[in-house]
């Protein structure tokens, strides 16, 4: 037998024999539990039973190397059993109320010592090695196993009904919350779900600080957005924050607008958006189910923060687009029609087929057809002549199909608009790449605009040095470079 197949029947043994004795029925309680049992009176708590229990606070408090399981293994056991007794004794009410909601500061002084801390580095990759990780690829956080039973314990500290408002507000600072936010960003998935569940129920018990809970999540998203490029533990703020948008009273107070534009919309700029765009996009949406008029400033922002050369990231903000517009308005987005025409023309006629794609799936949708209808004097000049070109040309026979169809529906919503925009010569919004001989032309011109332009400062300056002129083959910033090989449109 190998060695792994050995230690997995060695382990379902132990199991098997060790079941019965760790069910809560059958375990025998800790000789705290049994001595405070015996109390017959628990609003007077002896002294004896006070001070055993101000002394297991007090070694839970106490500092380990958690990374080295070689090092206090004595003091870890037991501090593990001191806290399984604190945590059983959350489940008698007259005892909380006697002999912990007295000592609250001593219980959350323990708490901070145990989760405030510096946060490991656990995976060796940054933002590439997360999408797809497998979970044997993940690196464990050794001191979990010793952090979890204080998030336990916190967790139902605050669930807990003794430790009132007035007594828990006194603890949870400005300086708490935000030491617990920075925690958001560890890498261990478990931890996280844990300050996630904790920071809920705080935020739903003490209406007092909800206001200054909500600010310093704000905070935390400022820097996301304006700072850095990265924090794990986005998804569950979002997740947070989608439960409080759910409850917000309508008409939507001018603090929630604004919350909306600073944070909401500029999350979806983030490079690392794709980690928390599901619960981003369900925030986004209670927000439009409250006042659907921010609708039009959400697509405004999708167009802004449009993502360059990143294909999945661009289907994303295509399925979160079509979301958005069937809440528009149709007549709010007449200023916004000529930039989203524009992006969708982008896309169709780009080189990424999921992309091109997803973005034929908008003229499958009939409000979408019916802003298209809604603007024919914008929609046609930009969508005609690109979808005639590339429906004949398009490398992929299943979309050059598509590209057909559209062709067919444009004809039947308007043929006169269609073939007027067809046979347009010079459209006014919309550029095609010329071909090569055209192309060639307008450098010319442009070289030639540079030649007067620098005999004319040599007149002025005979020292001058002459410029070098910008658009080149090898020059990767301008409208005639390398780049452009006809095979694209470019708007």
């Amino acid at each position: 037998m190998s060695r792994t197949s050995s230690s997995k029947s060695t382990a379902t043994g132990r199991t098997q024999a060790q079941a019965p004795t760790n069910t809560q029925q059958t375990r025998a309680p800790p000789q705290m539990i049994q001595n405070m049992a015996r109390v017959t009176d628990p609003k007077h708590v002896p002294k004896e039973i006070r001070d055993q229990f101000l002394k297991k606070i007090h070694f839970c408090s106490q500092p380990y190397d958690f990374n080295d399981d070689t090092k206090n293994v004595k003091e870890k056991q037991e501090r593990s059993q001191y806290l399984q007794e604190l945590f059983d004794l959350l489940k008698e009410p007259n005892f909380v109320a006697n002999l912990v909601v007295p000592h609250l500061d001593l219980i959350i002084e323990m708490i901070e010592k145990n989760i405030f801390r510096p946060l490991p580095i656990l995976k060796k990759t940054a933002t590439n090695g997360e999408i797809g990780m497998e979970d044997d690829d993940q690196l464990i956080d050794p001191a979990w196993t010793h952090l979890q039973p204080v998030y336990e314990y916190f967790l139902q500290l605050i669930v807990n009904e003794q430790p009132d408002v007035k007594s828990l507000k006194i603890f949870i600072t400005h300086s708490f919350i935000q030491e617990f936010l920075e925690l958001f960003d560890s890498e261990e998935p478990r931890e996280r779900e844990y300050l996630k569940n904790i920071l809920h129920r705080l935020y739903a018990k003490l209406v007092p600080r909800r206001k200054m809970i909500r600010k310093a999540i704000n905070d935390c998203f400022y820097t996301l957005i304006h700072e850095t490029y990265k924090f794990n533990g986005a998804a569950e703020l979002l997740d947070i924050l989608a439960s409080i948008i759910s409850g917000f009273a309508v008409p939507l107070r001018e603090e929630h607008i604004i919350f909306f534009k600073t944070v909401i919309i500029p999350l979806h700029k983030v490079q690392t958006c794709q980690f928390y765009h599901e619960q981003l996009l369900r925030c986004s949406m209670l927000f439009l189910s409250k006042d659907p008029t921010l609708a039009t400033f959400l697509v405004e922002g999708l167009l802004r923060y449009w993502p360059f050369a990143n294909s999945a990231k661009e289907v994303m903000f295509l399925n979160e687009l079509l979301e958005v517009l069937e809440v528009c308005e149709i007549s709010k987005l007449e200023p916004l029609i000529p930039k989203l025409f524009k992006r969708l023309i982008k896309c169709i006629a780009g080189p990424h087929l999921q992309v091109a794609d997803r973005a034929m799936c908008f003229f499958e949708n009939d409000y979408f057809l019916t802003i298209l209808k809604s603007y024919k004097p914008f929609t046609f000049p930009l969508l005609v002549p690109v979808i005639a070109q590339i429906a004949d040309t398009h490398w992929h026979k299943v979309l050059q199909e598509s590209l057909n169809a559209l062709k067919t529906i444009l004809k039947e919503i308007d043929y006169q608009a269609f073939d007027k925009a067809l046979n347009n010569k010079d459209p006014k919004y919309l550029y095609i790449i010329q071909d090569a001989k055209n192309q060639k032309k307008d450098r010319l011109k442009i070289d030639e605009k540079w030649k007067n332009l620098t005999k004319q400062a040599l007149q002025k300056n005979p020292n001058l040095k002459e410029p070098v002129v910008p658009y080149s083959d090898t020059h990767i910033v301008g409208e005639h470079n390398g780049l452009n090989n006809g095979n694209i449109t470019i708007l």
